[in-house]
């Protein structure tokens, strides 16, 4: 009887992404990027220095975030604030399909007051 080959589930490369931090350079952007659990890595992204800051975040992100919903079947959202003039931190987080997106959180909390986690005026909280 001929046995079978026992296949091993390949281990990704990384954890689910957790921080990143963006550089910029001549002709490429350097960054490198911290994983929850284990691992991180880094790489650069080949565009001029005089590219848009946001062209490049995304360009990091879509990587990234196409890498983690393949790997971990998670999607994830970043934000980005300024460490110094010159580079940039990012923190990520996982988003489920039942969380607003961020922007659609703040219409909603602006629009509804009494939906705030506060608990409203009295701090009691209802269900």
């Amino acid at each position: 009887m001929a046995r079978r080959s026992k296949t091993k589930k390949k281990r990704p490369s990384f954890g689910i992404p957790k921080e990143i931090i963006l550089l910029s350079g001549q002709d490429v952007w350097p960054f490198t990027f911290v994983a929850h659990g284990w691992g991180g890595g880094c790489g650069k992204v080949p565009m001029p220095t005089d590219a848009a800051l946001q062209d490049v975040q995304t360009a990091i992100f879509t990587s990234l975030a196409d890498y983690t919903r393949t790997a971990h079947g998670v999607e994830i959202d970043v934000e980005w604030s300024s460490l110094t003039p010159d580079s940039w931190v990012g923190h990520f987080r996982q988003v489920t399909a039942e969380e607003p997106a961020p922007s659609e959180a703040a219409v909603l909390q602006a629009a509804v007051p009494s939906l705030r986690r506060s608990g409203g005026a009295s701090g009691d909280r209802r269900p």
